[in-house]
């Protein structure tokens, strides 16, 4: 029974460092827009860059660091990317242009790429495998909790100024790089075909060729949704709710919270399809709400649907990935599964940003509707009949 137990010392300090990366990422992904737009008077295109940017500097550091998690070891490339971490977060408070504001962006995402890509290695190899589903959905509270609180504290402390949202940023850093000091992570003992494997440079050693089909369900999910935390401020001010704004993250997050709470355990006993099925119509139904709220019932009854359905699209696709892994791969599996979906969440801000202002905010949200609608038939295709395949040999 002991070696099947989830809560353990390094599974809090995991899950802790996690949330700290995670906060600072969501409490600066709101205020990116506004400070970018007010401090050097770009448009919402350019803004959308700034956002995006640190997402594609995450998807470079997975792709290139990725395979060096197993090499390295787990413990020393996490505490090296909460170091670059912490020298970007520095920079915040020096921006003198917006070249500069690009150039710290990108590398401020190489280093979350390398922490949150360790975080969740560290953790798929701590769980114990039978109850890996449950054991990573409430892991994932830890990204639950700072999607809430960080969009929250930006909006809240907007009106103190950007030095002390940087200030706040930072300090969750320093808090992570000390929590990691005391993290004991099990490494993997490779064999010499493995390490020559991870050592080279061909596509095998940078990319898990079976986490890229549901990869990309996931990247084509996170197109539609990208755009709401992103323009969460100008669309709430922009149809006349921006008192509400800071609250809808909490609406959000605790749906999240219930999914992943109730649905980790049904997963590892039911399967994915059903779920993702459940998952999918929510997250459609909370999409559509949000492009029509016009009080602050709809506004939040939104928030919630979506926030059911976008953190177990995520969840399972990641637990699925994970189960066709290889202990050894799990690094580079985490790697290729994060660097597809950053595609989305990287590119998906500079998209809407350049669409919003020909479709407006509502129509573009309809629009973001399709993105849903085309990740379910990729998961269908994909992955969901092999799934069912399964269930009726094993039946």
């Amino acid at each position: 029974m002991a070696a099947e137990r989830i809560v353990t010392a390094n599974f809090m300090l995991d899950t802790a460092i996690s949330f700290c990366c995670s906060l600072n990422y969501f409490v600066l992904l709101v205020t990116m827009v506004d400070f970018t737009t007010t401090t050097f008077e770009t448009g919402m295109g350019i803004a959308g860059l700034v956002t995006g940017i640190y997402v594609i500097g995450g998807l470079v550091s997975r792709l290139v660091f990725g395979k060096y998690i197993e090499l390295v070891g787990r413990r020393k490339m996490l505490l090296v990317g909460l170091s670059i971490a912490l020298l970007m977060s520095v920079a915040y408070f020096f921006v003198p242009s917006l070249a500069v504001l690009l150039a710290i962006r990108f590398f401020h995402g190489c280093a979350y790429g390398i922490s949150s890509t360790c975080t969740g290695d560290i953790m798929a190899r701590i769980l114990p495998p039978a109850r890996r589903g449950e054991g990573l959905g409430y892991f994932y509270l830890s990204v639950t909790f700072s999607s809430a609180m960080g969009p929250f504290i930006a909006l809240v402390l907007r009106d103190m100024g950007d030095q002390m949202v940087f200030t706040v940023g930072l300090a969750m850093y320093v808090v992570s790089f000390v929590l990691a000091l005391f993290l004991k992570v099990p490494e993997e003992s490779l064999t010499a075909q493995q390490v020559r494997e991870a050592r080279g440079f061909g596509l095998k050693s940078v990319f898990q060729a079976s986490a890229v089909p549901l990869a990309i369900v996931c990247m084509v999910f996170y197109l539609g949704y990208s755009g709401v935390l992103s323009f969460i401020s100008p669309y709430a001010e922009d149809i006349g709710l921006i008192d509400l704004a800071p609250y809808l993250c909490i609406a959000i997050s605790a749906a999240t919270l219930i999914s992943r709470l109730s649905t980790g355990r049904i997963y590892d006993v039911h399967g994915p399809n059903k779920l993702m099925l459940f998952s999918y119509a929510t997250f459609f139904c909370g999409m559509f709400l949000y492009s029509q709220a016009s009080s602050g019932m709809s506004y939040y009854a939104a928030g919630f649907l979506m926030g059911f359905g976008v953190s177990i699209v995520f969840a399972i696709t990641q637990a699925e990935v994970v189960s066709m892994s290889p202990p050894h791969r799990y690094g580079v599996t985490m790697s290729t599964f994060s660097s597809i979906n950053d595609l989305a969440t990287g590119l998906g801000p500079m998209f809407i940003g350049f669409v919003i202002p020909i479709l407006g905010y509502r129509d573009m949200y309809l629009f973001c509707l399709t993105f849903t609608l085309l990740s379910f038939v990729l998961y269908v295709t994909l992955h969901g009949r092999k799934v069912r395949g399964r269930e009726r040999l094993a039946g």
